[in-house]
């Protein structure tokens, strides 16, 4: 009986210093994930406005279809202007990093933002 009631507190002690151990572990991750957040952030506050290097005409092209649309899919953008899938998914994620276009929804539906529009009116001009 003393054995079983020895062995039984010992898992108890093992358990709670495994706990403890797991506890402070997750914490130093969150801690530095937290200030590696922060340092991004930090850096991205000094840009305060995207900048955007003068555009493709494929960029032009895409800008054109969704401003006369409200919103398409990849698909039927790469369709309408004989693009492949791929390397219209390929613009259109770095025209959303950009600031030009949001995606929306499922299946995602794209539409300009505000300096898509800007940026569309001043290459029309």
């Amino acid at each position: 009986m003393l054995i079983n009631g020895a062995l039984e507190w010992g898992l108890v002690i093992l358990f709670i210093a495994l706990f403890i151990t797991q506890s402070i572990v997750f914490a130093i991750l969150l801690l530095r994930l937290r200030k590696k957040l922060y340092s991004i952030k930090a850096q991205r506050a000094w840009e305060p406005f995207p900048i955007v290097e003068k555009p493709s005409q494929t960029t032009l092209k895409v800008l054109k279809e969704l401003s006369s649309s409200n919103g398409l899919e990849a698909r039927e953008l790469s369709k309408r202007l004989g693009l492949s899938r791929e390397y219209t998914a390929r613009l259109l994620k770095k025209m959303v990093e950009d600031g030009l276009v949001v995606r929306r929804g499922k299946p995602y539906k794209y539409q300009l933002t505000e300096l898509g529009i800007r940026l569309l009116k001043e290459s029309e001009d």
